[in-house]
């Protein structure tokens, strides 16, 4: 009897791998992966340049790939198109297919989208603690440099490139008075299933289509790490508020910290396809300024301790706040590439 539960658990088992295996080695690649990046291409929205470079066809292992991959070093000001000899060309024209990113989504909002938002001068009148003067938009930004360069395939770079420009810059301008010269990403292309899991569903990460961000570093060398951040300092929590908001108007998956275990300490964002052109967006978005707000009313003196005037920059003890309750992320690695 007990063998007989043995080997069925066994067969049960070797049955989901096989099933988990047959998804990532033996299906194909949907064809219109392919046509999007084409497409992409033809438009003219990705300019290779110093920052960005074409890379040869990555086909396989199994399901995994990208047709035409780059690599890319920055993110926000496009450059010159052009092709290495060795690398695999666009076809000129493929069928009746559209010049311009045909990928189908219906941008997230509850209600309404997500503007950035920009933080009051002063939280509340008569209080002491403030978020500092709101920076002005119009502060010069150029490419944010990212680190390491990324893998990705090109509708992705566009809809990154623009995101960079027009809302993550216009955040850190507002919030913080300068822009982003550095973003760190820990996931790029990679083969494997959705949290590392070979047996769950193929990750977009498998065809270069999604990107995971780990950290912003600002002109003056201040780093915003998602994983602090997120519970951290009021500027910090309402820029990285900010950016999420406008990430889920801008991809058809982002997913925060809050969102589940995995994403503890990085925003994962993607281009996924879903029936009837559903997207996802966890944690549900709160306005920068909201989430701002929050922060700085748990960090508001008490009677007798100094007030904080200004950018709120030091803790009066930690600016570390409660994380969502049902994870204790003290107790998790940092996320590396492949294993989010």
């Amino acid at each position: 009897m007990r063998r007989s539960v043995r080997w069925g658990l066994l067969s049960s088992c070797l049955f989901l791998a096989l099933a988990g295996c047959a998804r990532m080695w033996f299906a194909e690649r949907e064809p219109w992966r392919r046509e999007a990046e084409a497409a992409c291409l033809q438009s003219g929205s990705v300019r290779e340049g110093p920052s960005v470079t074409f890379v040869p066809a990555i086909d396989g292992p199994g399901i995994c790939g990208a047709d035409y991959p780059m690599r890319v070093a920055a993110l926000g000001e496009p450059a010159l198109t052009g092709f290495a000899d060795e690398v695999a060309r666009p076809p000129g024209t493929i069928g009746n297919m559209p010049t311009i990113d045909p990928i189908n989504r219906t941008p997230y909002r509850p209600g309404q989208s997500h503007p950035v938002s920009s933080p009051p001068a002063q939280l509340a009148p008569g209080q002491p603690i403030s978020l500092g003067r709101p920076a002005s938009p119009a502060i010069a930004a150029g490419p944010a440099a990212v680190t390491p360069a990324a893998t990705l395939a090109c509708p992705l770079v566009a809809t990154l490139d623009r995101f960079v420009s027009d809302q993550v810059q216009p955040a850190a301008a507002r919030w913080f008075g300068q822009p982003v010269v550095e973003i760190k990403q820990i996931s790029a292309y990679s083969c494997r299933g959705m949290n590392g899991d070979p047996n769950a569903r193929i990750s977009e990460h498998a065809f270069g289509n999604a990107l995971d961000i780990a950290a912003f570093t600002l002109a003056d060398g201040r780093k915003i790490t998602v994983k602090d951040g997120w519970h951290g300092a009021p500027d910090e929590q309402g820029f990285l508020h900010d950016v999420q908001g406008a990430a889920c108007d801008a991809f058809t998956t982002v997913l925060a910290p809050g969102s589940n275990a995995y994403h503890y300490d990085h925003m994962h964002v993607d281009l996924m396809r879903r029936a009837g052109g559903h997207s996802i967006c966890e944690p549900t978005p709160v306005p920068g300024q909201v989430a701002a707000a929050r922060a700085a009313s748990r960090l508001r003196p008490r009677a007798g301790e100094p007030a904080f005037t200004g950018s709120v920059g030091q803790p009066r003890s930690s600016l570390r706040l409660t994380p969502y309750a049902d994870v204790d992320d003290t107790r998790l690695p940092h996320a590396v590439a492949g294993r989010d």
